[in-house]
């Protein structure tokens, strides 16, 4: 599976497939890659209001309070761009 962080469709549909862990990493390129921060809301806008993704949401959710934090591993394009001391490691 291919995931345009541009197209809200796509980030629906790579999120569904693990959304313990994709919840995780879109959280965090929100809050780190801007330029994608429109289609990574509007996908979670997508995510709320369909029935069956709100229910993976949820248990996601409630998974994650019982789990301990996931660590956000960098991306390709960040370690090239040698962004590895920008981030917090968790």
């Amino acid at each position: 599976m291919l995931l345009d962080l541009n197209d809200a469709s796509t980030i629906v549909e790579w999120w569904a497939v693990f959304p313990q862990r994709h919840g995780e990493l879109l959280a965090d390129w929100a809050h780190r890659r801007p330029e994608h921060r429109h289609a990574i809301m509007e996908a979670r806008r997508r995510i709320s209001a369909d029935p069956l993704k709100r229910h993976l949401l949820e248990r996601s959710r409630a998974e994650q309070q019982h789990n301990e934090p996931v660590s956000v591993p960098l991306t390709q394009d960040e370690v090239a761009a040698g962004e590895a001391g920008d981030v917090a490691q968790g």
